[in-house]
């Protein structure tokens, strides 16, 4: 299993975004739909033993962090709106499963990673190990910010449980950018 944590500090953790407006009102939820589907999207389908995981850290109580697993998601579009419908119904439903197989609930960046400690873990920073220089593990994990970026404490908490920190280059990539390249590097098996 492949899989993307997806860090949001302004994402609502709440329904009431407006979905013909993500940057705005979703606190750049757009960010989000993006990332899904980067990861778990093919050209004519999901993708196989993929999972993203977005963690939201916005208003009006954070943390929530929502779950789109490839291997039991059903109903969703790879398209923005589609996708934020989703995250609306599983954001108004946190703790249950929604038909569409995307699941919220109140977990924190640092709960995520005590769980994942197990998996090898890489962090994207634009100060890491170049990724062609690195020997990506099986059922690897990447964590990954938004347009912010990771908090400091956060990612010092991170590097903890990581293997280490990885760079696709010395410039930023929009996340969605960077879990394309990834993905695409695992699949023709460029480790």
């Amino acid at each position: 299993m492949r899989t993307f944590i997806l860090y949001l500090n302004k994402a609502r953790t709440d329904e009431k975004f407006n979905i013909d407006d993500l940057p705005s009102s979703g606190g750049r939820m757009d960010v989000l739909c993006r990332a899904v589907t980067s990861s778990l999207w093919l050209s004519h389908s999901l993708r196989e033993e993929t999972k993203l995981i977005g963690v939201l850290n916005g208003p009006p109580n954070p943390p929530v962090s929502v779950y789109f697993n490839s291997n039991t998601m059903k109903f969703v579009s790879p398209d923005e709106r589609s996708i934020s419908f989703w995250i609306k119904k599983a954001l108004a439903q946190i703790g249950k499963t929604t038909r569409s197989g995307i699941y919220a609930e109140r977990k924190s960046f640092q709960e995520i990673i005590k769980e994942l400690k197990d998996m090898p873990i890489y962090i994207l920073h634009e100060s890491g190990k170049n990724i062609f220089e690195v020997k990506i593990l099986d059922n690897p994990v990447f964590i990954l910010g938004d347009h912010i970026g990771i908090p400091k404490k956060d990612e010092n908490f991170a590097m903890r449980y990581a293997k280490e920190k990885i760079s696709l280059g010395k410039k930023s990539y929009l996340a969605s950018s960077c879990i394309s390249i990834i993905n695409w590097i695992l699949d023709v098996n460029l480790k």
